[in-house]
Order: C-alpha cells, then structure tokens, then sequence
C-alpha cells in the first residue's frame, strides 16, 4: 500500500459553515506498508484514529481518495464490486461484533456457507457441507451446531463463525477488525490462539487491529501506530514495545501498568483531548498533545523516517524520543 488516502467531505450546513471553503475528515491520510505472507502486522491507536476505516478500504468497502492498494500484484485502489469480486476469495475480513456480522436468518452452517456459495460456484453441495463441518471443526465449533441460529449461541462461538466464514474459501489475506473487543478475557484467549494456529496452518497474511496491546504484541511480528489517520511509528513488534521512538507510542504503553515498568527513562501522559478530525492541528497533527512539542512541530509535518532500533517514526526528534525527554519549549 503507497500513500493512501480516505477523505471524507463535510456537508455544508451541519459540521461546516454554510459561507467558505467545505472541509473533509482525514480519516487515513498518506498511509504507506507492505504485508507479506505468514505475516501479522498489529494496528493500534485510540477510537477514532482510522484503524478500521483502513480495514474497510482494504477490503474494497470504502473507496479510497488517492493512494494506491496492491493485493497479489493487482492495483485494486479503483475497483468497481464487480472487480473486486474475483479477489474476494482472496481478501477476507472479520468484523468487530461477531453477532451483528451474522445474518439472525441463517443457521450456522449456511452462514458459513455463504461465502462458499457466492465465491466458489465450482464447489458442489457435497464438498460444500463437508468443508463447512470441516472448518468448524479447525475453529473449534461442534457439528451440532450448525443447524443452530446466532441468537442461539454465546459471542466467543459467533467470533469462531466469523472466523470460520472468512476462512472457508482460504484466502490469503485475513483482515481482523478488533475480533475480540467485545469478548470476555478467557474467551479472547482462545481466539487469539485459534488465529496464531490458523496463521501458521494456511500461511495467512494477517491485518490486526486492536486497542489492546497486550493483544497485539502476543499476536504481531509488526506494529503500526495510528493517530488522526497518520503513521506515528511502525517498527518491529519487540523494539516498538521495549524502546518506542514516538511520544505517542511511549504514551500508550505508559497507560498500561504492565508495560509502564519495562519502558526506560519517563512516563509519558497525554495533554488535553484528542483534536477534531475535521480541523486537525496544522504541521505535526500530534503536537497538541505532546510533551517535545517545539515550533518546527507547527510549521511542518514529520515524515517517517527510520529509526536506530531499524524501525521507523514520524517525529521531529524521534531520535531523541527515548530518555531524556526533551522539555516543552513551544
């Protein structure tokens, strides 16, 4: 993916003036990665930073302002559903909510089947069957389950559906929209381990985007950090969590006890509230938060660049970020 962008305009009238220019929300701006097979990359940030916009674009369910998508060699960023409709087998997404993702209308069974039916005309009805009960089964989901309906059934077995759903036409790309924010702790447990298993089963390059960091470093060989739909920092899994370059990222783990006491030098607390995305600040779009603010931060925008730890960081001084801080002088 090279520089993509997905802008939304505001309409005159309700978010913006009726007189002047019209604005648009940045919902992902010049965001730039590569993810290669058997490769989790983990996305974190706060709500509202466009971590799930990018999972929509990624899967054609959002159209993209500018930039460019590759999938397998294919330039998608244009796509029409009709031509996207022959990588679908190849991309597939599992959203946040296991049971508003499931058709109420569909057993089990068919829910999983669907995908087979639209995406895979060649499969007939037998072998249908025998790889719906079949990719139960690799997700953990009895066979008696599958004349069941959703309401039917608790939201750690909906999540395993989901997961079941998206994987029966084995795709090889597996786009994981915080699967499982809305499950108790022991059952996020299982799914966690049930997506590394698959990972290393089907060769899957996986997407996965979280606010859970423990989460994410138990899962991802990368990390990307989001905030107001630009990259601060994208790194390795292991340098991100043991030495973060950007002051966004020391701010995140800092939040955390569990990784507050592994991180050197100082704590690092956000300032004031998380700004408009419709108006973000001019130059660095962290900088009104941040603790190194100074004026180049307001004047021009950081660039990712890369970083001793081989990473790298969208910050002015994120060879600096480290200990010690540098004071506020702006």
């Amino acid at each position: 993916m090279r520089r993509l962008r997905v802008h939304y305009p505001l309409k005159r009238g309700r978010v913006w003036p009726l007189f002047g220019p019209c604005g648009v929300i940045k919902a992902v701006d010049d965001m730039h990665f590569d993810l290669h097979a058997g490769e989790t990359l983990g996305i974190v940030g706060e709500s509202g930073c466009g971590k799930s916009t990018l999972a929509r674009a990624l899967v054609g369910l959002e159209t993209p302002t500018g930039g460019q998508i590759s999938i397998d060699g294919h330039n998608v960023t244009a796509y029409s559903d009709a031509d996207w409709r022959p990588l679908r087998r190849e991309v597939q997404i599992v959203f946040q909510d296991p049971q508003a993702s499931l058709n109420p209308r569909m057993s089990i069974a068919q829910c999983i089947a669907e995908p087979l039916k639209t995406l895979c005309p060649e499969v007939g009805a037998n072998e249908r069957s025998a790889r719906v009960l079949e990719m139960m089964q690799r997700v953990g989901l009895d066979a008696e389950l599958k004349d069941r309906y959703p309401h039917e059934i608790s939201g750690g077995q909906c999540q395993r559906v989901g997961i079941a759903r998206a994987l029966v036409v084995r795709p090889k790309v597996l786009i994981c929209d915080e699967p499982v924010s809305a499950l108790d702790v022991s059952v996020q447990a299982q799914i966690v381990h049930l997506l590394v298993d698959l990972q290393r089963e089907y060769g899957l390059a996986m997407l996965f985007i979280s606010h859970d960091l423990a989460v994410v470093r138990q899962l991802s060989h990368r990390v990307m950090v989001m905030y107001l739909g630009k990259v601060m920092e994208q790194s390795a899994r292991d340098a991100l969590f043991e030495a973060p370059q950007h002051p966004y990222t020391r701010a995140l783990l800092s939040a955390v006890p569990d990784f507050e006491a592994q991180l050197p030098g100082e704590r690092v607390e956000l300032i004031g509230e998380i700004p408009s995305p419709s108006n973000p600040p001019s130059g660095c779009v962290f900088r009104t938060r941040c603790p190194l603010v100074d004026h180049v931060c307001a004047q021009q925008v950081p660039v990712l660049r890369r970083v001793p730890s081989g990473g790298y960081s969208a910050c002015h001084f994120a060879a600096y970020a480290e200990s010690p801080m540098i004071p506020r002088t702006a």
